[in-house]
């Protein structure tokens, strides 16, 4: 009967009614001095697996050092695939956390969540009307580069992760140029699920105050206006409320505008950041910023308790949300016919809020000469101050018809196909009107940024007549990726390919003329045309540089005879206004 007994138990466990103590993480083990490693985070969901039906642990991809990415899947139906998920109508809530390994707070949260929801059950509910994805960590090589040294303004865990990669690439710049071999399994992850709601888990730093959260959602024109309208009536007024009564104070994430009496303003993620690249799809991207120099315990509560009330919001809100996100996607079917924002600024509206912070206090620095602040959080204080909360576009672009990509031009048109853009080629060879883009003025940084070497330039657009050979790729924009596909291919915008640097061979030259041939053609040039000796001897006369140099004095000739490149400058991508000719898809599906 004893033997029986016992292994009746050990059935029981198996089945979900493990002992609580058992998922204790490493976090609440250690009194919050430490995080879990990957492979003991690993460990736990795995043991999660085996415990609860509800649990499902997949792999997306793999890291360059050879880790395996995870995602759990939560779900009380087992509905453990895209299609199955799709199927309950349930919203999907993708949450991603470590995608800077050192801001780890999120996963160790997750993990007590998931204990919560499917162990001890007393979180249940919230798979009412939720099927949930949770990437416990992003940036796993940069998880495991930890010790105390990776986050000097951070007050925790003492085995905090680093920033990016073993690439040494910050993923949370690399939506849309998807260079990290992890940013192109999270895209494809991202197709597969597409999720309904999105949630980027961070730590945020930069000055003291007792916020313990910060947070952006949809308010700004970059987002549809159905998602706006939904996250400023149903998710906001409904969240704050939950979290003040938990004892946690939020604010948007926002920067200050010099000192404090001057107020503080939002901003607008451009879509190399998650939640940028999500508003694109038509998906609520909430970032998530807990305070760094909370203690370790405070910030993974906080936001244990701020997950909770986001998931409760949606789970009640659920059909709200399904149709903001119908009503966005609906208008893209019929295709991008309004004008695209890429840059934003404030449009110099204020509300006055009151601010909770610290009272602060200053010392010189002998090392720097100047004044650092130093916060007392004895004195609590709460001061009026504007908030400037209101963006507006200051670019935006109108979308053509459609965009025609030479083929050659085969890395950007990867990264298309990555982004889940869809391709048709031409079927047959087209000759039509089209407007082109000539840039000029390029510049370079004179570091790399991101591993690339970004380029700014001078744009103005041309229209033309041309003619495209058939298999020339055609992006339409009646397709879901239609914004996606914007953003990559306007060169104005700041995330366009070309501004990422993949068509850095457009501005250079390929030919030159020797000295002795173009020194002696330039004379001629000087003593029978007037009017270029003019323009030639204002250039010397008004620049220096100019003067000085013999290779610009001889390109300033060379641009003027018949040898020049012409093709110099000049944006490959053909915008077309007209109708779409006949096309085949780029791939057979």
């Amino acid at each position: 009967m004893v033997v029986t007994f016992l292994a009746s138990i050990l059935c029981l466990g198996s089945y979900g009614w493990t002992a609580d103590a058992d998922f204790t993480t490493v976090a609440e083990q250690s009194g919050y001095r430490l995080t879990a490693s990957y492979d003991e985070t690993v460990d736990y969901v795995r043991r999660l697996e085996a415990a609860s039906p509800w649990v499902k642990v997949t792999v997306f991809g793999q890291s360059p050092q050879g880790r395996d990415l995870h995602c759990v899947v939560v779900s009380r139906e087992g509905a453990f695939t895209p299609t199955a998920a799709r199927t309950t109508g349930k919203v999907i809530v993708l949450i991603q956390n470590g995608i800077h390994s050192g801001e780890i707070d999120g996963k160790d949260a997750c993990m007590a969540l998931l204990r919560d929801i499917c162990i001890t059950k007393s979180r249940a509910s919230l798979l009412d009307s939720t099927i949930l994805l949770i990437i416990p960590i992003f940036n796993v090589d940069g998880h495991e580069i930890n010790a105390r040294d990776t986050r000097a303004n951070q007050d925790g865990p003492e085995n905090a992760g680093f920033r990016t990669t073993a690439q040494w690439l910050n993923l949370n710049r690399d939506y849309m140029k998807a260079d990290a071999p992890e940013m192109q399994a999270w895209l494809r992850l991202w197709r597969e699920w597409m999720p309904d709601f999105f949630i980027d888990d961070h730590v945020s730093d930069g000055g003291d105050w007792q916020y313990l959260i910060q947070y952006t959602m949809p308010w700004h024109p970059n987002a549809a206006p159905s998602l706006r309208r939904w996250t400023r009536e149903t998710f906001d007024p409904d969240v704050t409320a939950r979290t003040a009564a938990a004892g946690i104070k939020i604010f948007p994430y926002a920067f200050f505008r010099g000192p404090l009496s001057a107020g503080v303003m939002s901003y607008v993620e451009s879509p190399r950041f998650s939640t940028g690249y999500t508003a694109l799809w038509n998906r609520p991207g909430l970032l998530v910023e807990t305070h760094s120099l909370a203690p370790y315990r405070e910030r993974v509560l906080g936001n244990h308790t701020f997950l909770v009330a986001v998931l409760e919001n949606i789970s009640q809100n659920a059909t709200s949300l399904k149709q903001a996100i119908a009503q966005a996607d609906a208008a893209m079917a019929d295709g991008v016919t309004d004008s695209i924002p890429f840059r934003f600024q404030s449009n110099g509206d204020s509300t006055m809020i009151d601010f909770y912070g610290y009272a602060v206090d200053s010392a010189q620095s002998a090392a720097s000469g100047e004044y650092y602040p130093i916060w007392d959080h004895a004195r609590p204080v709460t001061t009026r101050i504007p908030f400037f909360g209101t963006n507006v576009p200051r670019l935006q672009v109108a979308p053509p018809r459609a965009y025609l990509i030479p083929r050659e031009w085969m890395e950007p048109v990867a990264r298309l196909r990555l982004h889940g853009v869809h391709l048709d080629t031409l079927r047959v060879p087209w000759t039509g009107a089209v407007q082109m883009y000539y840039l000029d003025s390029a510049k370079w940084g004179r570091e790399p940024y991101e591993s690339r070497f970004s380029v700014t330039y001078r744009t103005t657009r041309h229209d033309t007549v041309a003619t495209f050979p058939a298999g020339t790729i055609v992006v339409g924009l009646r397709q879901p990726a239609a914004k996606v596909a914007v953003h990559l291919l306007e060169p104005q915008g700041s995330d366009a390919l070309v501004a990422w640097g993949f068509w850095n061979s457009i501005f250079e030259q390929k030919e030159y003329i020797e000295d002795y041939v173009i020194d002696p053609l330039a004379d001629s040039m000087l003593a029978h045309d007037a009017d270029l000796r003019a323009a030639f001897e204002t250039r010397l006369a008004s620049d220096t540089a100019f003067a000085r140099s013999p290779w610009a004095r001889r390109s300033f000739f060379y641009r003027r005879t018949r040898f020049a490149e012409t093709q110099i400058g000049w944006y490959p991508v053909a915008r077309l206004v007209g109708p779409i000719p006949p096309t085949d898809p780029l791939d057979k599906r």
